[in-house]
């Protein structure tokens, strides 16, 4: 069968009834004669797929312009968004309480006259006040996690929280007390608060704002090892709201640790009794973040010297006259009343 008068597409295309869409359209001779024949030349066939597009405006702007700008937007925004978010973080910029530093006070109490610890026992926590105490965090028991005037009871828990955080990471992290960094503590303080931990390691001074120990406990690794005995623990975290929305923490908390001399005999429980006045209030609780007012440090048996700024200095027998505080007070470090920076203890640890 030949195929002639059958358009290449083949029959019935168009119309739905196999009938050609365009059959109902005349062709007249005036239309033929009105329409622009024009037989394009080389030229114009060469070049007939290159033709400028046509170029679209909004307001007089073009298009491709609008979108470039409308990027560069949305890159600055996620910039400027992220700075923000990270300011915040820092910062707090929300927070009504004014920043200052921490105040650290700090008193050494010497050894008795005749203290000495002898040979190193299996458990060196047996015998002293601490043995029968729970180890660690364990033993720090946190306040009920009530609402107040303008804190509900979870920002009430969450700020007790953040200071057990906080103790636990300056306190009884393995690595802090040999000599590290409290990585751990460091971002739970507001951004100036952690600059000034962070100046006193890298510069510590022998005053109330740049002694390492005034924050952390730690030993200097080349003279002190710290026991595998768990540093025992007792002591209580409190929160109260006071004027102006300001939520306060207090942390009262005895520390025992069991330490030896690097290369020697000697061997002492090392006390070290802090309290800590931490504020916050809701922008900083948004954020995680405390505030240390004041932080009280007495901590012995080591001698009454400058270098306690950058390490603890356990001392394991008896103090020498050069040892000897300035006054003859002595102060129970469990239950201390420090009127001064130096004294003697009154029990052994």
């Amino acid at each position: 069968m030949s195929g002639r008068g059958i358009p290449p597409e083949g029959p019935n295309r168009g119309g739905p009834d196999g009938e050609d869409e365009y059959s109902a359209v005349v062709f007249d001779a005036t239309f033929v004669r009105a329409a622009d024949l024009h037989e394009p030349s080389a030229r114009e066939r060469l070049h007939a797929g290159k033709r400028p597009h046509r170029r679209r405006r909004v307001l007089g702007v073009r298009l491709r312009t609008l979108r470039g700008v409308a990027g560069a937007l949305v890159v600055l925004l996620v910039i400027g968004g992220a700075t923000f978010l990270g300011a915040r973080r820092a910062g707090t910029a929300g927070s009504h309480l004014e920043v200052g530093p921490a105040v650290l006070q700090r008193v050494s109490l010497t050894p008795p006259a005749d203290y000495a610890t002898g040979p190193l026992p299996a458990d060196p926590m047996a015998g002293g006040p601490a043995a029968g105490w729970a180890q660690g965090v364990a033993g720090i028991v946190v306040g009920e996690r009530r609402e107040t005037a303008h804190y509900s009871a979870g920002q009430v828990g969450q700020a007790l929280d953040l200071v057990r955080e906080f103790v636990v990471g300056t306190q009884l992290d393995p690595t802090v007390l040999a000599g590290g960094r409290p990585w751990a503590a460091l971002p739970l303080l507001r951004r100036e608060q952690r600059d000034q931990l962070g100046a006193a390691l890298v510069a510590p001074r022998d005053d109330d704002v740049s002694a390492p120990t005034g924050w952390i406990t730690r030993f200097d690794p080349t003279a002190i090892r710290v026991l595998d005995a768990a540093p025992r623990a007792t002591g209580t975290i409190t929160a109260a709201e006071h004027a102006q929305r300001d939520l306060v923490v207090t942390a009262d908390v005895v520390l025992v640790y069991a330490v030896a001399q690097v290369g020697g005999p000697g061997w002492t429980r090392f006390v070290v009794h802090r309290v800590w006045d931490f504020h916050t209030d809701a922008p900083m609780l948004h954020d995680g973040l405390l505030q240390v007012r004041r932080i009280l440090t007495v901590a012995g048996p080591q001698p009454c010297t400058p270098d306690n700024a950058t390490w603890f200095h356990p001392t394991f027998t008896g103090p020498t006259p050069a040892d000897a505080p300035p006054q003859p007070e002595r102060i129970d470090p469990f239950h201390p009343t420090p009127p001064t920076t130096c004294a003697r203890m009154a029990t052994v640890p």
